[in-house]
């Protein structure tokens, strides 16, 4: 369907009718339909897609975060401290133990998986890389954290709930949740 509306923008910007540069998404089907249907209508107004991603919670000024939300993508409970991957320059950097935490899981970060305790990933999905190849490894992960990449930092004392998707900040509550972490 998407390849089909955009053909059809393109049809409509070769005919004048569509300057903007909104993405063609699902959300631009109806106006795009109603432009083709009717020649003699004016312009096409795109409407601006819909983002799925959520925002995670910022503290306040003096506050600390003590939990973030996400998606349960790996069952299992890990507590570990935080680092963060941004980039090839960081992958040197990372130890056992730690808790993997970035954007998503590139291949290129792949042989970090099975040192990690646990994964933390912006990107969201149970079938997105990370998640699969946490799966595989019994690691527990969560995705689909907006920012978490900054929410966290490095060195953080995190408790990372693969079963309910929640990332707990600091030491944790329960012996419970440290009776399955790898000694960090």
């Amino acid at each position: 369907m998407i390849r089909a509306l955009t053909v059809a923008a393109r049809q409509l910007k070769a005919a004048g009718r569509l300057t903007a540069t909104a993405p063609v998404t699902a959300e631009a089907a109806e106006p795009i339909i109603a432009a083709l249907r009717d020649r003699s209508a004016g312009a096409v107004v795109l409407p601006e897609p819909i983002t799925t991603e959520r925002v995670a919670p910022a503290a306040r000024p003096g506050e600390t975060l003590r939990q973030v939300t996400g998606q349960p993508a790996a069952p299992g409970l890990a507590t570990g401290k935080v680092r963060r991957i941004r980039s090839s320059e960081d992958l040197g950097r990372f130890t056992a133990g730690e808790v993997l935490v970035c954007d998503a899981i590139q291949p290129m970060m792949t042989h970090l998986v099975p040192l990690a305790c646990a994964v933390v990933e912006r990107r969201g999905g149970m079938l997105i890389h990370g998640a699969i190849i946490a799966r595989e490894l019994r690691i527990p992960c969560v995705n689909g954290i907006a920012g978490v990449v900054d929410l966290l930092q490095d060195g953080d004392l995190v408790t990372v709930d693969g079963y309910l998707g929640i990332v707990t900040v600091g030491p944790s509550d329960f012996d419970l949740e440290l009776a399955s972490c790898r000694d960090s």
